[in-house]
């Protein structure tokens, strides 16, 4: 019997028809939602009985696979002639620049429909309409052919014939994978303890297609145990994705070594690794213009050999692999892992691909949402991540340049940017203040700019004129997104630079996001306290909630508290002090010792007074370190020395660092990790004040004690890990901060 495969018209048309390179130079980024708005207007103006959005499916048999073929056709439009098929696009370009034969792509997806409709009504003929409207403008193109039955079977066994060779591909990899998971065993003899109740949880939450949060302590294997039933999960079909999302990268290798570990037990599945595009590229500069990249220059020509010849020889798709079939079948490796996504069963990536509304993943539909499950890996993170990624500034200084440097060159664009800029020239204040809205001239005269923009930039100009263009442009346009976003989480503020609207509190957007997947599984070893952490990521009444208890015996560790103020105006007078204290820790516990501090300052000040004090080899961060420089840092932790290290609260150090057994034996924290005040969290606090939290809370003290908390995460990563933490801090000594710690750290030694 033959296999069966689910494919959409469009996906089948852009498999076989798409052709040419990836150009980016300048096109207007026209949102989904702009798009939709776009076809819906084209719909509102069809005649009564004519129909939109009309689901359409048939299955086509071969020898060798069985498609179910499906989707929505924009129109279905009835004519004296007959029915049309109305297939509805949207372009930036000049309608005078569009011809018939532009866009065979768009003629395929028009007849694959065409084909469904006319089949299944056993008409022998069928009008097709091609219409193309225009962004700014929005007029109108219309194409229009009439085609026999004839024409379209012959069109879709040609089709067909073209997709058969991947889509054998895509029955066997799948085979594997069904295969394969029903016998998979956890990867390791026994559970360590929590381990069983958090894969319980995760797999008992997707199948139930609920969210979970779960405070999952360091050293229980987070990674394994979500990974493991999330996997499981996928047996009956229902589940078909995972994005298994973080934000460091160690944290993607982990996952990695997960799925490797699973494979060695037999695990069949084919996972790929995002990586950021600045750093994957094979270029110097990410210019994506086929003149300049031959990774760029037929692209698509090249791109269905590279994903089937990848598909068929590897499982674990990492950057390594990506970067070697990029290379052999030359193709951008950036483009050629996001064309992976479409195919894989499990995504490592950043958060970004998931919730950054800017660069979140377009190709990913709503059908597909429905039977993927998210894994937030050290989900605290998304909570300042989530407010980064939903706020939006235009600056005044940046519409002045573009109205100088473009007065006498594009009249229109210089006197739109001066528009922009006298707009918040009247809403400036010297000091930042808070506005209740944002005038509605203002916004009018931003979406004058944008269009305006848009025609320069199409123009293809050249010059560091246009690179500041392009900023103002986009800063311009995504400023006119999260208006369209905002409501009482966000707060609009002006300065004597321009005007930011900010997000105060994600969780609604973030509980949005989520909702649309089929399940969320958001897990850390520090959601403390845990009920401002579900609330600040969207959570739910009825999310499940897990909270489990270190695996580690308090005698494992030594933690001592030092009541020395690190306060800002003690800290000069103190410096000597600290050293000695820090000094004393590496003399009374030998092996490896890693020092956080709140400031690079703060570091260096302490740093230099440490010095003298002995002989111990020294490592210390560096400002803007690139990921080598980290490694080698890294590298000096060696079992049985005796290193200290010098780093920063809340930097690449302080968490999703393992440095099991000898190679780290002490730890202390300098600080209790509160944020400087400012007037944005001066805003968050005065918020939830409002809303009857405890603000100060809320925008200090629990995201400055999370800092801690993974810092000093980093000691204790196995069962037979030993070692000293101290806590230089006076304030470590409140209740407010005692509350906070974790119960193995609460039998501490006060450091005289």
């Amino acid at each position: 019997m033959p296999d069966k495969v689910s494919i959409s018209v469009r996906e089948l048309m852009e498999y076989v028809y798409r052709r040419g390179s990836i150009d980016d130079r300048f096109r207007s980024n026209t949102s989904l939602v702009e798009g939709t708005a776009i076809h819906q207007s084209v719909q509102r103006e069809y005649a009564e009985g004519d129909e939109s959005e009309v689901y359409l499916k048939r299955e086509y048999q071969t020898n060798q696979v069985t498609l179910f073929i499906h989707g929505r056709c924009d129109g279905l439009l009835n004519s004296s002639e007959g029915v049309v098929i109305d297939e509805i696009k949207s372009t930036a370009m000049d309608l005078d620049e569009i011809s018939e034969a532009s866009y065979p792509v768009y003629w395929a997806q028009a007849k694959g429909y065409a084909y469904i409709y006319a089949k299944n009504e056993e008409l022998e003929e069928i009008k097709v309409q091609l219409t193309y409207v225009q962004k700014r403008t929005k007029e109108k193109k219309r194409f229009v052919h009439n085609f026999s039955i004839a024409e379209l079977e012959s069109f879709m066994n040609e089709s067909v014939e073209e997709y058969l060779s991947y889509a054998k591909v895509l029955t066997y990899i799948k085979r594997e994978k069904e295969n394969s998971i029903p016998g998979l065993m956890f990867p390791f003899p026994n559970y360590r303890s929590g381990q069983r109740h958090l894969a319980g949880a995760v797999y008992r939450t997707s199948q139930e297609k609920r969210n979970l949060f779960a405070q999952a302590p360091t050293g229980i294997g987070k990674t394994i145990s979500t990974l493991f039933p999330a996997i499981k999960s996928m047996e009956e079909g229902k589940q078909e994705r995972i994005f298994y999302l973080t934000a460091k990268t160690v944290t993607r290798q982990t996952a990695e070594e997960g799925l490797a570990l699973m494979e060695k037990n037999g695990l069949m599945l084919r996972s790929v690794t995002l990586t950021a595009k600045d750093k994957i590229c094979f270029k110097e500069e990410t210019i994506c213009q086929p003149d300049y990249c031959e990774f760029a220059d037929g692209y698509y020509d090249r791109i269905n050999g590279a994903v089937i010849d990848v598909l068929q020889n590897e499982t674990q798709i990492t950057r390594a692999v990506v970067e070697g079939y990029a290379r052999k079948h030359r193709v951008c490796p950036f483009e050629f892992s996001l064309d992976l996504t479409d195919v894989v069963d499990v995504i490592i990536g950043d958060y970004n691909y998931v919730y950054d509304p800017r660069v979140a993943l377009k190709r990913l539909m709503p059908e597909n949402k429905k039977k993927t499950t998210l894994l937030v890996d050290e989900a605290h993170n998304l909570v300042e991540r989530a407010r980064e990624m939903y706020s939006a500034s235009i600056l005044r200084n940046a519409f002045w340049e573009v109205e100088e440097e473009w007065a006498g060159k594009d009249e229109k664009l210089s006197q739109s940017a001066g528009s922009v800029q006298k707009d918040l020239r009247a809403l400036r204040s010297e000091t930042e203040s808070i506005i209740d809205e944002v005038p509605g001239a203002l916004e009018e005269n931003l979406e004058r700019f944008v269009e305006r923009a848009e025609n320069v930039l199409r123009e293809e100009h050249e010059g560091e004129e246009v690179e500041k263009l392009l900023d103002c442009y986009f800063s311009s346009q995504n400023f006119t997104k999260i208006l369209a976003l905002l409501d009482d989480h966000y707060k609009i503020i002006t300065s004597n630079e321009g005007v930011k609207l900010y997000c105060v509190d994600p969780s609604n957007v973030l509980r949005n996001i989520t909702k649309s997947f089929r399940s969320s599984i958001f897990f850390s070893a520090t959601l403390s306290p845990f009920g401002y952490y579900k609330e600040m990521l969207g959570g739910r009444e009825e999310d499940y909630i897990l909270k489990l208890p270190s695996p580690y015996n308090a005698d494992q560790i030594m933690v001592k508290i030092a009541p020395l103020s690190t306060r800002f105006k003690d800290r000069e007078q103190n410096a000597d002090k600290l050293a000695e204290l820090l000094y004393n820790q590496v003399k009374n516990q030998s092996g490896n010792h890693l020092f956080f501090f709140p400031s690079y300052q703060y570091m260096n000040l302490v740093y230099k007074a440490f010095l003298p004090l002995g002989n111990a080899a020294t490592a210390v961060q560096e400002f803007g370190m690139t990921e080598e420089r980290r490694d080698d840092f890294l590298a000096q932790f060696v079992p049985g020395g005796s290193l200290v290290g010098f780093a920063v609260l809340g930097g690449v150090f302080s968490e999703g660092v393992d440095l099991r057994g000898d190679r780290l034996n002490g730890v202390a924290v300098v600080g209790i990790g509160l944020a400087p005040r400012s007037f944005e969290k001066e805003l968050i606090k005065n918020y939830f004040s409002g809303l009857g939290r405890n603000g100060y809370n809320y925008a200090y003290v629990y995201p400055g004690m999370n800092k801690v908390l993974q810092a000093g995460g980093r000691l204790i990563r196995s069962e037979g890990d030993h070692g000293v933490i101290q806590l230089v801090d006076d304030r470590f000594l409140n209740q407010t901060y005692q509350q906070l710690l974790p119960e193995e750290w609460r039998h501490y030694e006060i450091e005289k």
